[in-house]
């Protein structure tokens, strides 16, 4: 059932950028749009994440 949820959401997400993008005066969240909760906490984790991802790659040059 994870595998069809996943799906679906991919088929928002490709109607978002497809079609509803260029028609909107004021842009939503994807979440909103996808009508997924936010969630702060995980947003701060992948921010966090990607900033040490960037930490690691300038400490090896």
């Amino acid at each position: 059932m994870r595998g069809a949820a996943m799906r679906l959401r991919r088929e928002r997400e490709m109607t978002w950028w497809g079609a509803m993008l260029p028609h909107l005066h004021e842009i939503p969240s994807l979440d909103a749009f996808t009508g997924s909760p936010g969630d702060p906490a995980a947003r701060a984790e992948r921010v966090n994440a990607a900033w040490d991802k960037i930490d690691r790659a300038l400490a090896r040059r």
